[in-house]
């Protein structure tokens, strides 16, 4: 297959985009944005924070942040916008209390060690809480997950070309194919069954052998150990699931669906000696990654919210069960400060609305 460039990562597109973030970091207009959004909660969502130097280029750090960054991004915060826990948040959201204007409230997925590691610390300095959404399957392993697994080989497996189950031949001679190919894998993945889903990471992982990864990934995926979580908690980082195995929920069956909901939230309970509270939903996407069958599981299982993974600010009328985030990834620091304050999205709303003579 052909692999055609993108309209977002063709050149011209590319330097538009960030010279709008430039001009919009320095022209001062973002605080027009932060004016308009400041009785909303900017959600934040982190997964890997590392010391400089990781493959920056490559899908398996897209939402890596390195050290000194994160460090800059959470003075940032503490600067422009108010930092609250989880308990701020709940209360304002249930029960009105109030909150400062323009509250942050930062999380983290997966529950890698170097959420520990390298953001707590940083974290400590300023001052600011967190809230770390933990895989219950992963404590203690140092392992790719099974879309991980299917990226890896993709990016690093000398053989240059891979076959679908579907016929489809995609190409691995340069790295802009490879990086094409993981989208692809994923963006099928989210039409398969469980079962469907297996037989093809089972065929891609016989396809194509790699040397298993080592220290050269920067400790990027070794996970939370049962000690680390606890240390976590009793730091006053705030413990959620984010299910057993990082699934799409969607495509599960409903009792494997409520499993990884359910039983993750069992295992960190037992773990943690009080309750779980905060679900976030792996990738997020409502309607391609978790459907209304899977907000209901999380709502019988007893969590009293949970967070999805698509772009937005929350208000008290947001849905309880799919909160919106904001991801945080590899970024200039004009267009992270451009990306939380909601400027590009509030952009878009107006050209839209102008487009269709509104």
């Amino acid at each position: 297959m052909r692999v055609r460039e993108s309209w977002y990562s063709n050149p011209v597109y590319v330097r538009a985009k960030h010279r709008l973030f430039d001009f919009l970091f320095r022209s001062g207009l973002l605080s027009v944005f932060r004016f308009l959004r400041r009785h909303s909660v900017l959600i934040a969502i982190y997964h890997d924070v590392l010391p400089a130097g990781f493959p920056e280029g490559n899908p398996l750090f897209g939402m890596t942040v390195n050290v000194e960054e994160f460090a800059w991004q959470i003075h940032y915060f503490k600067k422009h916008y108010n930092p609250i826990g989880f308990q701020q948040f709940s209360d304002w959201y249930f029960r009105g209390h109030a909150l400062p204007p323009r509250p942050v409230l930062i999380t983290f997925d997966d529950g890698h060690a170097n959420n520990l590691r390298f953001a707590l610390p940083v974290l400590q300095q300023e001052q600011v809480t967190a809230v770390c959404f933990v895989l219950t399957g992963e404590l203690g392993s140092s392992r790719q997950t099974w879309f991980e697994d299917a990226y890896y080989r993709l990016m690093f497996s000398k053989v240059q070309s891979w076959s679908l189950r579907n016929g489809e031949s995609w190409p691995l001679e340069t790295r802009q194919q490879r990086t094409a190919a993981c989208g692809r894998f994923f963006s099928l993945c989210r039409t398969l069954s469980e079962a469907e889903q297996k037989q093809e990471l089972q065929s891609l992982q016989s396809q194509l052998p790699v040397i298993q990864f080592d220290d050269d990934m920067g400790g990027r995926f070794e996970f939370l150990s049962n000690d680390d979580v606890r240390r976590l908690s009793e730091n006053g980082i705030e413990i959620g699931s984010h299910t057993i195995t990082h699934p799409i929920l969607g495509c599960l069956k409903p009792e494997n669906a409520r499993y990884e909901i359910a039983d993750s939230k069992s295992a960190l309970e037992r773990l943690l000696g009080k309750p779980v509270r905060a679900f976030a939903y792996p990738f997020g996407a409502p309607g391609l990654d978790f459907m209304p069958r899977d907000e209901v599981l999380v709502q019988e299982s007893g969590y009293s919210i949970a967070f999805a993974g698509q772009g937005g600010f929350v208000t008290r009328s947001s849905n309880q069960f799919a909160l919106p985030r904001i991801g945080i990834g590899r970024m200039t620091r004009a267009q992270f400060a451009t990306t939380i304050a909601g400027a590009v999205d509030s952009l878009k709303s107006v050209l839209t609305i102008g487009g269709r003579g509104e």
